[in-house]
C-alpha cells in the first residue's frame, strides 16, 4: 500500500513581511510627530513667556515717569528754600539751602557719586544702586504703581556739599549767558544776540523700577534748577 504525503503549499512570506514594514514606520513617523508637537509646544510657551516678559519691562518704563515727576516736584520744591517748605528736608549746615546738604531721607545727595570704574569688571550701575539702597540714600514711593516698587535717588552734580556758588565747589551747570554779549552763549557767532538767562546747577535722577517676574528698570534723566 503506497501512501501518498500532500506536500505543504509554500508559505507568502511578502504580504506579512510588508505589513511589518508599515508597522515599523508608522511607529517612526508616530514618533517624530510627537517629537515635532513637544517641540512646537515649548517654542509657543517660550515665546509667550518672552511676550510677557517684554510687557513687564515695558510697564517698568513707563512707571519709571512716576519716579522722575516725583524727583522734579520735590527738587522745584525745596530748590532756594532755607528750610523745606513740606518739611521734607533737614536745614544745611554747611550751605544757604537746604539743596546744599545730603537729604539721604529723601533720596537726595548733594555731591555727585558714579560707579567704580577702576574695579575689574567695573561695577555696573544694578551694583551701584544697590550700594546707595544698602547705605539708605535711595527714597521709595509710599504707593505701589500697578505692582510696580518705584524708587529714586537725585544726586547734585557737584564734587562736594555746600553751596554752588562756592569758588571750592565745582558744579556742572548750564552756561550763563550775558545780553548783548557771548559770554556763555553761541548765537553770537550766527549773527544774533543771546539771551539773557542765569546759570543752572544739573541734578541728575536715577530711577529703579522692580516689578513682576523679578523684572528691573533703571532710567536716568539729568534737570537743571
Amino acid at each position: 500500500m503506497l501512501n501518498f504525503k500532500t506536500p505543504t503549499p509554500p508559505r507568502l512570506a511578502g504580504p506579512c513581511r510588508e505589513r511589518g514594514i508599515v508597522m515599523i514606520l508608522a511607529l517612526i513617523v508616530l514618533v517624530a510627530l510627537a517629537l515635532a508637537a513637544v517641540a512646537l509646544t515649548r517654542s509657543v510657551a517660550t515665546s509667550n513667556t518672552i511676550a510677557g516678559n517684554l510687557a513687564f519691562q515695558q510697564a517698568t518704563t513707563h512707571s519709571a515717569d512716576r519716579g522722575v515727576e516725583a524727583a522734579i516736584a520735590w527738587l522745584e520744591t525745596n530748590n532756594g528754600q532755607a528750610s523745606s517748605p513740606n518739611g521734607t528736608a533737614a536745614v544745611c549746615a554747611v550751605g544757604s539751602t537746604v539743596l546744599a546738604c545730603d537729604q539721604t531721607a529723601q533720596g537726595y545727595i548733594a555731591h555727585r557719586q558714579d560707579p567704580d570704574l577702576t574695579t575689574s569688571p567695573p561695577t555696573a550701575w544694578p551694583a551701584f544702586w544697590a550700594s546707595l539702597a544698602a547705605a539708605g540714600n535711595t527714597y521709595t514711593l509710599p504707593a505701589v504703581d500697578n505692582g510696580n516698587t518705584v524708587a529714586y535717588v537725585i544726586q547734585r552734580m557737584c564734587t562736594i556739599a555746600g553751596d554752588a556758588t562756592n569758588a571750592a565747589n565745582a558744579c556742572s551747570s548750564s552756561p550763563q549767558a550775558l545780553a548783548g554779549s557771548c559770554a556763555g552763549g553761541s548765537s553770537c557767532n550766527a549773527g544774533g544776540t543771546n539771551l539773557n538767562s542765569a546759570s543752572q546747577v544739573y541734578y541728575r535722577i536715577t530711577v529703579q523700577v522692580s516689578g513682576p517676574r523679578n523684572t528691573q528698570s533703571l532710567v536716568q534723566t539729568v534737570v537743571a534748577l
